[in-house]
């Protein structure tokens, strides 16, 4: 069980930290400044006495909550006007909606840092 324990804490560790660099790679400066933070910050706790559990889920939800909160404030491009998109935003060509605005915003984004990442 203690196995299973920490294998589940480096999951969530590493996880954390690739979202935010997806989200710093994707232009949500904030977001992923604040998620590597929190990476940062619950990689020293790990072996150490920590913090009590209810501040713990309390920083955790509120980081997250952020997050989500910017996540929910980017700018869909309009599929109507073809005339708006820019030529220097790649992914916004290859968008398509689903419906579900914030699952769109979440694809947008990751689409966004796929763009970045990708060789020139």
């Amino acid at each position: 069980m203690d196995n299973l324990k920490k294998m589940a804490t480096w999951t969530g560790i590493v996880l954390t930290g690739l979202f935010g660099v997806v989200l710093l790679g994707a232009g949500k400066v904030a977001s992923g400044t604040l998620l590597f933070a929190t990476t940062f910050l619950m990689v020293l706790t790990v072996g150490r006495p920590r913090p009590p559990r209810w501040a713990r889920v309390g920083l955790i939800c509120a980081v997250f909550g952020f997050v989500i909160w910017n996540i929910s404030t980017t700018d869909l491009p309009n599929s109507h006007n073809e005339m708006a998109m820019s030529c220097s935003n790649e992914h916004a060509d290859t968008y398509t909606s689903t419906g579900f605005t914030f699952l769109d915003q979440v694809t947008y984004i990751f689409g966004s840092y796929l763009s970045q990442a990708a060789a020139s």
